[in-house]
């Protein structure tokens, strides 16, 4: 391709980015489209969009979004292979790619590596062809350097010098975004004059990737036909009742989603910040006609083997079955889709369902969660792909399974009630097993994470300290946006869950304030760090040598690392969750004409005060200094 023809032809871009980067937004500016806020539907396919600006034709790949601090290896297959294949939809390949970032919140070294390992799927030819666009100017434009930490000096660096100098201020929330378009476009220009081509990847990557997805569609069919065979013979000798009222127990670890699949089944207003469930709650209501009472348990920690759970949360757990006057028709075990289940997290779900004796899994059903994500990507692919641990628990359930997403939840709910149905013909009511709680295998034990119990204690009382301060600034910025719009004659977004004042919090339970019926909490004081540090030492350390006490020192700094790391990880997702919910919410008010567009510019601006709090504030990534790793030095 000749340099000097470059700007009378077309121009290819595949524009990449973690959530909330805005990517999808800056396309739409490009292609001279009205700016508007997305809907909060996630793009969970590459989607080709294509228009013409002076004359010459555009043509942008907007890809899946990966959870911006997330490691490669958190992603969901489908997602990566989904993002690889792109460049297969603008033959020969993209003139350049788009890496776009929100700077309104922190870019720091997590950040930094998730952006390089998940580029790195292209190769290392991908930043000689990549443009870095920071989304959300306005922010930039208002915030010294000083600001800046020095790790976030250092990350943005680095992707300065990668992408070679060619970093693009652009303004998303704003009819300023459109003057940047030139400029923009510009660079690319000069970037595919430079190079004189276009980014081409490895055909045999591409025939690999292919491949495997090939297969993994084989093997989804016959999973789907072996389902669907099922069912068939099930209808055909089984009498499959349409029961006047039914039963569910959710289980699963905390945030995979129970809550929200509450909401859905119930058909209840999803609200955007939803608390960490700390008591078993049961809710009812009428659904096609049939009373279905669902109840909700607290989820397990996802990385914490199970015989470092809480005894509050086994209580808990244990109670849900006897919420109802009945035992549940249907345990439904929620995992959601948007990322990876490893044998660490099958192992730590085996052994926490163990609780409820082997019987339990004839009464499960996987239920996905955050199936919007996968696009018109299949369930079933997903499970082909992720491996053996997740074919392993769908098969464990009898290949029961079901998706739920944000859009079509009636018609999801009805199927999924269906399947409840046919699950019950021909077998009873679950009935737990006393004494059911059986010892974690040794070999299991062994692959797993020690965790010092007074650890898990202090993660709990660290979820739900950000828990409060995040309920308490959403609403105050709610609040004061609101007031604001009094001439609009609109209701306040509901930011909050409003659970009954009754609910009991984890403050309660270790406080003593709350007896549960099972079995009394165990009533612990306050733990810091140091607490953690000495508890899990013991005394013994007097005798120890100075290269064993060191030894251990270093061991417990190791573990602090990567429990930190595991609550920014799962706290983070959460943070994903309620932007998603608030953009959903915001779509709806805009689409029944209740909102102007001022209204949506200020509550968009509020909400954004929001992420920026959460990523600067005392919540989120910025309040995890309590588990700084220099008091073990000091001990």
């Amino acid at each position: 391709m000749s340099g000097e023809h470059l700007n009378q032809q077309d121009l290819q871009v595949v524009v990449l980015g973690p959530i909330e980067s805005a990517k999808t937004s800056v396309i739409t500016t490009v292609l001279g489209q009205r700016t508007e806020y997305e809907s909060g539907k996630k793009t969970g396919d590459c989607v080709k969009r294509e228009g013409r600006v002076g004359g010459r034709k555009l043509t942008f790949i907007d890809t899946p979004s990966w959870v911006g601090y997330f490691p490669s290896t958190d992603t969901a297959v489908v997602i990566k292979h989904k993002i690889m294949l792109s460049v297969s939809m603008c033959r020969p390949g993209p003139h350049a790619f788009i890496l776009a970032i929100g700077i309104d919140v922190p870019f720091n070294e997590k950040n930094r590596k998730s952006i390089e390992e998940h580029l790195g799927l292209f190769g290392e030819k991908v930043w000689d062809h990549t443009i870095v666009v920071f989304t959300c100017g306005e922010y930039l434009e208002s915030k010294s350097i000083e600001h800046h930490t020095e790790s976030e000096e250092e990350a943005l660096t680095w992707l300065n010098e990668k992408c070679g100098n060619r970093c693009h201020m652009f303004n998303t929330d704003s009819r300023e975004g459109c003057n940047k378009v030139s400029e923009l476009l510009e660079q690319i220009d000069i970037l595919a004059r430079t190079r004189n081509s276009y980014f081409e990847l490895d055909e045999k990557i591409l025939r690999e990737v292919e491949e495997k997805r090939n297969t993994y569609r084989e093997r989804a069919q016959q999973r789907r036909q072996k389902v669907q065979d099922q069912r068939e013979i099930l209808q055909k000798y089984e009498s499959i009742p349409s029961l006047p009222e039914l039963k569910i127990l959710l289980l699963g670890w905390l945030f995979s989603g129970k809550t929200s699949a509450k909401n859905t089944i119930l058909g209840q207003v999803e609200d955007a910040v939803i608390t960490r469930t700390y008591q078993s709650e049961r809710t009812s209501g009428k659904v096609a006609g049939k009373r279905v009472s669902v109840v909700d348990t607290p989820g397990w920690w996802k990385y914490i083997p199970v015989e470092y759970t809480p005894e509050w949360l086994k209580t808990e757990l244990q109670r849900g079955l006897t919420l109802d006057s009945k035992s549940p028709h249907a345990i439904l075990l929620a995992v959601p889709v948007d990322t990876t289940f490893l044998e660490e997290q099958r192992k730590i779900t085996e052994d926490n369902m163990k609780m409820f004796g082997d019987d339990i899994w004839r009464h499960t059903m996987v239920l996905f969660t955050c199936g919007d994500v996968l696009g018109d990507t299949t369930i079933e692919e997903h499970i082909e792909s992720e491996g053996e641990p997740l074919r392993w628990l769908v098969e464990k359930c009898g290949n029961r399974y079901h998706v739920l997403s944000w859009y079509d939840k009636e018609d999801q709910v009805m199927e999924l009630l269906k399947k409840i149905e046919e699950m019950m013909a021909g077998i009873c009511l679950f009935r737990p097993e006393l004494g059911a709680q059986k010892p974690v295998d040794k070999k299991t034990a062994e692959t797993l994470m020690e965790v010092p119990k007074e650890m898990v204690h202090f993660l709990d009382q660290k979820w739900q300290k950000l828990d409060r301060e995040l309920e308490e600034e959403i609403g105050k910025i709610s609040t004061e946006t609101t007031l604001k719009m009094t001439k609009s004659l609109i209701d306040p977004l509901d930011f909050r869950d409003d659970h009954p004042p009754s609910e009991n919090t984890l403050e309660e339970i270790n406080s003593g304030k709350w007896i549960s019926p099972q079995s009394p909490p165990e009533s612990k004081s306050s733990i810091n760090i140091s607490g953690i540090i000495n508890a899990t030492m013991g005394h013994e350390d007097q005798e120890q040598t100075h290269e064993d006490h060191a030894g251990q020192m270093e061991r417990m700094k190791e573990m602090l690392e990567r429990m930190k790391e595991m609550l920014e990880r799962e706290w983070g997702r959460r943070e994903s969750a309620i932007t998603g919910r608030f953009q959903h919410q915001l779509s709806g008010r805009r689409q029944s004409g209740m909102l102007s567009e001022t209204d949506v510019l200020d509550l968009h601006r509020s909400f954004r005060k929001v992420v920026m709090w959460m990523h600067h504030g005392t919540s989120g990534h910025g309040s995890f200094e309590d588990f700084d790793t220099e008091e073990i030095d000091s001990c």
